[in-house]
């Protein structure tokens, strides 16, 4: 039953019909189909890197679709980076339903097509933004990527729970859908930079203190000052493509 309940409260997909025209804002892109372990087809939207340039694969939030997160790109134009944003399935034109097993095996799908299309696994980022962040930790086990951005990200669903529903007993009752992120932050083994706005009312600002402080070294943590929880990029600004470009820059020497 708690199960249930759980899904409810993590998963607001926006549906799309597979026909569905790219919205304006991302009438440049190319729509990319990736066939999960599981049976799923994920679709996302992909700009190709310029040369010598890394790609970001950005995995999103528990809400919306691609089309509506494909507004993002405003927010890294600074660094000049190609992107594949991808749906989860049962989101915007993918198919299944989402579960924590089966948006780990999209995103991890998502992963090696960039791979096997040619994209050295070197010089990708994997960016997840809250619930994005979470799939993040599992998918880059092991991997030698770029690097890694976890933005307004939990330390577990349980935590989460415990922060909106101080009454009941998370850690007892959530056995699924865990997304136990700090505890894979030690497995992660490249650059990892933890973005996280200081007035977070959903994820606390201290969760992400908690994974930053989990990582391993080269590590950098970015507090967006007066931020919530979906407002870091506006809030910081210019700021925003800075710092990130930065960190790019100093982690690609």
């Amino acid at each position: 039953m708690f199960g249930s309940i759980i899904r409810r409260f993590l998963y607001y997909p926006t549906k799309l019909r597979r026909d569905a025209p790219l919205p304006r804002w991302a009438a440049d892109a190319v729509e990319m189909w990736i066939k999960s372990p599981l049976g799923d087809i994920i679709h996302g939207l992909y700009w190709k890197a310029p040369a010598g340039r890394p790609t970001i694969l950005f995995l999103h939030g528990n809400a919306q679709s691609v089309f509506e997160w494909s507004m993002m790109r405003e927010d890294i134009t600074q660094l000049d980076c190609g992107l594949l944003l991808v749906d989860y399935p049962g989101y915007g034109k993918s198919t299944g339903e989402p579960n924590e097993k089966a948006i780990y095996a999209a995103c991890r799908a998502a992963l090696d097509r960039l791979i096997a299309d040619g994209v050295p696994e070197t010089s990708i980022v994997v960016h997840g933004k809250s619930l994005g962040g979470g799939a993040a930790t599992e998918i880059v086990q092991g991997r030698k990527l770029l690097g890694v951005i976890l933005e307004s990200t939990f330390t577990s669903i349980p935590a989460v729970a415990r922060n909106l529903f101080p009454f009941l007993p998370a850690e007892t009752i959530i056995r699924e859908e865990r997304y136990d992120s700090v505890s894979r932050m030690a497995g992660i083994s490249v650059p990892v930079l933890v973005v996280h706005g200081d007035r977070d009312d959903l994820i606390p600002f201290a969760e992400g203190e908690a994974l930053f402080a989990a990582a391993r070294e080269p590590k950098q943590f970015y507090r967006v000052r007066g931020a919530g929880h979906n407002d870091t990029a506006y809030t910081a600004g210019a700021e925003y493509g800075l710092t990130l470009r930065k960190w790019l820059d100093d982690i690609m020497g």
